[in-house]
């Protein structure tokens, strides 16, 4: 019996000794190392660490423009030049802008941007006359630069600039009439132009609201300048003629020549970001 119960101590003791001893060693290890900790990376999936690599980005936005189109056109009217703005040419467009481009850090983005836009045109002689079936719309392409301001926090506003190229295509179709000796002659006018130039200089803000670590939301805004100095295209005119008349079948000639116009549009839109991991 005291055999057994010399036994019973002795080994209460030895686990006592063993706790103590292993519950020292590791306060001892704690005030070397310190406690464990988790990289900035863990603690946050949205950091900069993350935000670099490829971009890609959507928005679709909404365009208003300022300026010409060309100078010293020919008005269908009157054969004589005549100015032709945008603000008479256009009610506006709804741009689809692209974005592909690489975060070569946080805060600095090197990419290419392109839109196309419907444009939706207002009735004039120079434009889309009365009675004419018009479709115009625009392309836009170019690189930029951008530089972001807070990549670390939950909005982050960011400034960019870049260049382009400018190309408006337009299609009209319609019933018209020619005046000769005798009366008026019915015909039918087809006529395709594209307007094409530099964008000297675009400026975009806008700001990414973190979603997510690879995705964020904001809105963007743009305000570029830009020339259509080159302007090609053909009209075509078709006689409508009584049967037994001699027709001498469509007359096909070049747009006439017109000046280069500088002019400017202003974009305000939605855009969708996304960093793939």
């Amino acid at each position: 019996m005291a055999a057994r119960l010399y036994w019973t101590l002795s080994m209460v003791a030895s686990l006592g000794f063993t706790h103590t001893a292993w519950a020292q060693e590791l306060d001892e290890r704690l005030v070397t190392t310190g406690p464990a900790t988790t990289t900035p990376l863990e603690q946050d999936s949205g950091t900069s660490a993350s935000k670099h690599g490829l971009q890609l980005a959507l928005s679709a936005n909404l365009s208003l423009g300022a300026g010409y189109v060309y100078k010293n056109g020919v008005s269908r009217k009157t054969g004589l030049p005549e100015d032709l703005k945008i603000t008479d040419a256009s009610k506006g467009s709804l741009p689809i802008l692209l974005e592909v481009g690489y975060r070569a850090s946080p805060r600095f983005y090197l990419g290419l941007w392109g839109s196309y836009e419907k444009v939706f045109t207002k009735t004039s002689d120079l434009a889309c006359p009365e009675g004419f079936d018009c479709s115009t719309y625009q392309w836009r392409f170019g690189p930029e630069a951008r530089y972001h301001f807070a990549p670390d926090s939950g909005f982050d506003p960011w400034v960019g600039l870049g260049v382009g190229m400018e190309i408006l295509n337009t299609d009209v179709e319609g019933r018209s009439s020619i005046v000769a000796p005798g009366g008026t002659i019915p015909t039918r006018v087809q006529s395709s132009v594209t307007d094409r130039g530099p964008t000297y200089a675009r400026v975009s803000v806008g700001g990414d609201v973190a979603l997510t670590r690879s995705l964020s939301l904001g809105p963007i805004l743009t305000a570029s300048i830009g020339s259509y100095t080159v302007r090609a295209g053909e009209q075509t005119v078709s006689f409508e003629l009584p049967p037994g008349v001699p027709n001498p079948g469509p007359q096909t000639a070049a747009m006439p020549p017109a000046d280069d116009g500088f002019h400017a549009y202003f974009t305000l839109g939605v855009r969708v970001v996304f960093l793939p991991l």
